[in-house]
């Protein structure tokens, strides 16, 4: 049977388990090693107040003892047991370090294993040093604690119980703040590498709700995290259907997995949709349970754009390649009509003066008469716009060239109420251009608007600078009064052989939109309304 506890036993220990709970409260709080490792020397000797307590950390690269924390050790002292390498007569705490057992030294001023710094010890009046070695929950050393006293002493059984118990407090603040650190470490790089994605990486729990929305998320989205948090991604959706359709297909804890990437239309803070791919997955622990989901969405706006761009690059070179047929098939038609075309010409010059003026006959001539000039005309524009295009620019003013145009149109609007206003205040309308071929492009629109408009006709030309994409430019609007473009004809304006008129080939647009594009410019439809039609060239100036 053991001696009963005394009084002056249990108020040690007693104190040694608060001073414990201090240290791991210390711990719980997340405090740093430093401050617990000095919270433990600190509760260490204020349990033994002759008793002056330190800890050495052994480095795991180098293999040498560092300070961790003392509170009465001289620095001088401190200074010489820096970097020591642990060895089997390394004082109290470099031997211990070193065979990974207890070590004690009751009188270092003959005790050989501090012969290399007994002289060190002597000026810090240490005299008697145990030394715990701070052992891992796998083996491994990971430092020492050493309690010294300044007379020749044994320790006693609760001493190195107490020693022994200090140690592993150590360790344990030692492993728990050094895994603490490498997940905080892993935490960061993992943060890193999320937000260093170019994507949107969004994460929630099973109902949905937004639990980590990355940088990339919030650059697409337009949102700030804390906007998000707890949010179901409905509102991120531009459709409702799709929001309920990849609950079935992606975020569907019973689906198998699958990384096939899905297309649709999202939203952002703005109100604007884009088009962007979602590859969703399920989050699941180490059981297979399902924990929540995750997604990424890549904004393939660009992608979109380039697509259509390259559509209609390709659209392009087949249209290129079909009007170069074309325009061999014209100029051989037109080679071997000219010929008959100009013998009926003549025929008719002939029969003028055989045929009395006014007489059913002399109708039928002048009908032949009309339909060769329409058919020289159709192949007059169908070279104009299936053979190649040959720009002869210059410096001009591009009023002169649609006045020059006006001009030309005088015998058709003779007995027509018809005039051009011009809006062209502080504009400067010099460019580099081909000036009859944009003569012509002026002629189109104006036949057209004369076409169209009853009188009185009224054709507004205005007129600003611009820049597109850096490069100055000029907008030029031809706008008439008339009843405008039907909405199901808008779309085909610039098509070969679409027509409105009574008499046309249906090219005039489409020649205007060639040419102006081989100035590498561009023609559109204007907003018009119910006000007439209104049509808008943008062009460079050089």
């Amino acid at each position: 049977m053991s001696d009963p506890i005394t009084f002056d036993q249990r108020e040690l220990l007693e104190r040694d388990l608060r001073g414990q709970t201090r240290v791991l409260k210390r711990l719980a709080q997340g405090a740093s090693l430093d401050e617990v490792l000095d919270t433990l020397v600190e509760v260490a000797e204020e349990s033994r107040p002759e008793m002056i307590a330190s800890i050495l950390l052994l480095d795991e690269k180098t293999g040498c003892l560092h300070n961790g924390a003392s509170r009465r050790l001289p620095d001088f002292y401190c200074a010489a047991v820096e970097g020591v390498k642990p060895g089997p007569n390394v004082g109290s705490c470099g031997t211990a370090a070193f065979t990974g057992q207890r070590v004690v030294v009751e009188d270092i001023s003959t005790d050989p294993l501090w012969e290399a710094i007994r002289h060190v010890a002597a000026e810090a009046s240490l005299r008697a040093c145990w030394s715990e070695p701070i052992i891992g929950s796998s083996g491994e050393v990971l430092g020492t604690f050493a309690m010294y006293y300044q007379t020749p002493r044994a320790p006693t059984e609760n001493e190195l119980e107490f020693v022994s118990s200090s140690a592993n407090l150590a360790a344990l603040a030692i492993q728990r703040v050094r895994y603490q650190n490498s997940v905080e470490r892993e935490r960061a790089m993992l943060k890193t590498i999320l937000n260093s994605v170019p994507d949107a990486l969004i994460s929630g729990h099973l109902d949905r709700k937004i639990t980590h929305f990355n940088r990339s998320a919030g650059r697409i989205f337009g949102y700030d995290p804390e906007e998000v948090i707890g949010k179901q991604t409905a509102f991120l959706y531009a459709n409702p259907d799709d929001y309920d359709r990849l609950l079935k297909m992606r975020f569907n804890a019973e689906q198998g997995e699958t990384l096939a990437a899905t297309e649709i239309q999202w939203r952002r803070k703005s109100g604007e949709t884009f088009p962007g791919e979602i590859v969703g997955t399920t989050i699941r622990d180490e059981d297979g349970e399902p924990l929540g989901y995750m997604g990424l969405i890549r904004d393939i706006t660009d992608r979109k754009i380039a697509e259509a761009k390259l559509a209609e690059s390709q659209s392009k070179l087949v249209q290129a390649e079909r009007l170069a047929a074309m325009g061999q098939m014209v100029s051989a038609i037109a080679h071997e009509s000219r010929n008959a075309l100009q013998r009926i010409q003549v025929s008719v010059d002939v029969l003028q003066y055989e045929i009395e003026a006014g007489s059913e006959a002399r109708e039928d001539l002048e009908r032949i008469s009309r339909a060769r000039a329409d058919l020289e005309r159709l192949h007059d524009e169908l070279r104009s716009f299936a053979g190649p295009i040959q720009l002869n620019t210059s410096a001009g003013n591009m009023a002169e060239t649609w006045r020059q145009a006006w001009t030309n149109l005088r015998v058709s609007r003779a007995d027509r109420d018809a005039e051009l206003v011009e809006m062209i205040p502080d504009v400067d309308l010099d460019c580099h251009f081909d000036a009859f071929r944009f003569e012509q492009v002026f002629r189109n629109l104006f036949e057209n608007s004369l076409a169209a408009c009853p009188d009185p006709v009224r054709i507004t030309v205005r007129c600003q600078n611009m820049d597109i994409e850096g490069v100055p430019s000029l907008s030029i609007s031809v706008h008439d009064n008339g009843p405008g473009l039907p909405e199901e004809i808008r779309s085909h304006v610039f098509e070969a052989f679409h027509t409105t008129k009574a008499k046309g080939t249906g090219l005039g647009m489409a020649i205007a939109k060639r040419l102006i594009e081989a100035h590498q410019g561009t023609i559109e439809i204007g907003n018009d309304g119910n006000d007439g039609a209104e049509f808008v060239i943008k062009m460079p100036r050089a």
